[in-house]
C-alpha cells in the first residue's frame, strides 16, 4: 500500500498541474493571442520552451539508448545544434521576426501555400514519430497496447492545449523543462550509486568510422544543418522565439536554447552511459531507461520516470498541433478560430503515431528513425530557406517546387536504394544541398526552357 500511494504520488501532482493549467490559462480566438500569445514571452520562458519541446521524447526515451550504446560520441551532434542556431540568429532572423504573418512561409514566399504543405507533411512524420516513441515507451513501462497510450497523451493534450493556445503550451513546457533536468539529475545519482567501484572507464568521445551515422564530421555538419532545419524553417519551434518581446531577446533565446539543449541532451547520454556499469541485466537497445526502471524496486522512481514520459509525450504533442493549426488557417484562408485547425491537427498527429507502430522495425534505433524521417521534407526546407536568406531574389515558384521535390526525392533515394539505408547525418547532408542547387537553379533553367520555345 505504501509503495503505491508513492508510485502514484509524482502521477498525481502532475495531473494536478494538467488540470489547473487547463482552468487557469485561457486564450481568446483571435491569432494573435491564440498562436504568438500577444508576443509577451520573455527570453527564459522562450528557452525552457524550445528546449523543453525540440529534446522532450528523444531525450528520456532515444539519448540514454545512444549513451549506452556509444558513450559521448554524440557530442559532436551537440556542438553542431549550438553552431546552427547561432548561424540562425544572426542570419536568418531577422526577416521572420519582423514580419506581421500568420505563417513565417508566407514571408518567405508569394508561393507559400506551396511551402505550407510541404512543411505539414514533414512536421507529421517528425512529430509523428516522437509521438509514438512516447506511447511505446509507456506501453513498455505500464504495460497495454502503445495505441492506448498515444489516445489517451491526446486527450490529455486537448485539455489544455485547445483552450490555452501558446500560453498554455508554454506553462506546461516550463514543468516538463523542470521534470526533464530534475529526473536526469536524479537518475544520474541513482545510477552512480549502483556502479560496482572501479568499473567506470573512459567513455568513447569521437567515431572515425565513416560509414556510421556516428561519424564525428558529418555528425558535427548534420546537427548544424539540421538546426537551421528545426529552428529556421520549422513554424513549431519558432513560434516560441517569434512571440518572445523584442528581436534581441529572440536572438538570445535562440542561441541559448542550443546550449541549453546540448545541456540536457548530455545529462541523458550520462544516465546511458552509467546504464553500461549499473546493471548486469540484457536491457531493450531502443529503450534501455525505460527498461531498467521497469525492473527496478523504487516506487518513487517509477512514478517520476512515468510522468516524465507522459510530460515528454504532451510536450512533443501540443507543439506540434499549435504551429499546424496556423499552418491549415493560412493553407485554407480560414476565419474560423485557430483552435479548431489544432483540434483537427491531432487528430492527423494520432494516424501518423499508429503508422509508425508499423515502420519502426525499418530502422536499428529510435535516433536513426527519429532523425531519418525528418530528412524526406527537412532538406528541402532547408535549401528553400537558405535561397530565401542569401539569394531572395532567386527565390521563384518553380525553384520552391523544385527545391522541395529534390530533397525528397535524395532522400527517398538514401532511404530505399540502398540494401542498408545511408546513414541520415549523409543523407540530410546530401538533400538539402540538392534543394538549395534545385532552388537556385530552376529559374535559370525555366528562363533556358522559354528561349528554346521561341
Amino acid at each position: 500500500m505504501v509503495e503505491q500511494v508513492i508510485f502514484l504520488t509524482p502521477v498525481i501532482l502532475y495531473l494536478g498541474a494538467v488540470v489547473g493549467i487547463t482552468l487557469t490559462v485561457r486564450s481568446r480566438p483571435g491569432d494573435t493571442e491564440y498562436f504568438f500569445a500577444s508576443k509577451s514571452i520573455s527570453t527564459v520562458q522562450a528557452l525552457l520552451s524550445v528546449v523543453s519541446s525540440e529534446t522532450s521524447v528523444a531525450t528520456t526515451v532515444v539519448f540514454p539508448a545512444a549513451g549506452l550504446a556509444g558513450g559521448y560520441v554524440l557530442v559532436w551532434l551537440l556542438l553542431g545544434y549550438i553552431a546552427g542556431r547561432t548561424i540562425v540568429a544572426l542570419f536568418y532572423l531577422r526577416a521572420l521576426y519582423e514580419s506581421s504573418r500568420l505563417t513565417i512561409y508566407q514571408t518567405m514566399s508569394a508561393n507559400h501555400r506551396v511551402l505550407e504543405s510541404a512543411y505539414l507533411l514533414a512536421k507529421y512524420i517528425s512529430g509523428g514519430v516522437r509521438y509514438f516513441i512516447g506511447g511505446y515507451a509507456l506501453h513498455q513501462l505500464l504495460g497495454g497496447p502503445t495505441a492506448m497510450w498515444i489516445g489517451i497523451v491526446a486527450c490529455c493534450v486537448a485539455a489544455y492545449s485547445l483552450t490555452g493556445g501558446l500560453k498554455a503550451v508554454v506553462a506546461m513546457d516550463q514543468i516538463q523543462s523542470a521534470l526533464l533536468v530534475g529526473t536526469g539529475i536524479y537518475l544520474c545519482f541513482y545510477l552512480l550509486g549502483h556502479v560496482p567501484a572501479g568499473a567506470l572507464r573512459a567513455p568513447a568521445l569521437v567515431d572515425w568510422s565513416p560509414a556510421r551515422y556516428t561519424f564525428s564530421p558529418a555528425l558535427f555538419l548534420g546537427g548544424v544543418v539540421l538546426s537551421i532545419g528545426s529552428h529556421g524553417a520549422d513554424q513549431d519551434l519558432l513560434l516560441r522565439i517569434l512571440s518572445t518581446k523584442s528581436f534581441r531577446n529572440a536572438q538570445r533565446s535562440l542561441i541559448l536554447s542550443g546550449f541549453g539543449a546540448a545541456m540536457l541532451i548530455g545529462l541523458y547520454l550520462t544516465v546511458g552511459y552509467l546504464l553500461q556499469f549499473a546493471t548486469d541485466a540484457e536491457l531493450n537497445a531502443k529503450s534501455p531507461l525505460a527498461d531498467f526502471v521497469l525492473h527496478s524496486n523504487t516506487p518513487l522512481l517509477k512514478g517520476v520516470f512515468l510522468v516524465l514520459l507522459a510530460a515528454a509525450a504532451m510536450s512533443s504533442l501540443d507543439s506540434t498541433i499549435h504551429s499546424t493549426g496556423a499552418i491549415w488557417k493560412s493553407l485554407t484562408n480560414s476565419t474560423r478560430p485557430g483552435r479548431n485547425w489544432s483540434a483537427m491537427s491531432l487528430v492527423i498527429m494520432v494516424v501518423f503515431a499508429l503508422l509508425f507502430m508499423l515502420l519502426e522495425k525499418r530502422h536499428s534505433d529510435f535516433l536513426a528513425l527519429c532523425m531519418g524521417s525528418m530528412n524526406y521534407v527537412n532538406g528541402g526546407l532547408i535549401g528553400v530557406f537558405t535561397v530565401f536568406t542569401f539569394f531572395p531574389r532567386r527565390m521563384s515558384g518553380g525553384g520552391v517546387a523544385w527545391g522541395l521535390v529534390a530533397g525528397f526525392a535524395v532522400t527517398t533515394i538514401c532511404d530505399w536504394m540502398f540494401k542498408i539505408p545511408v546513414p541520415w547525418t549523409y543523407t540530410v547532408l546530401l538533400s538539402s544541398s540538392g534543394s538549395f542547387l534545385a532552388c537556385l537553379a530552376a529559374p535559370m533553367f525555366l528562363r533556358m526552357a522559354q528561349r528554346v520555345e521561341a
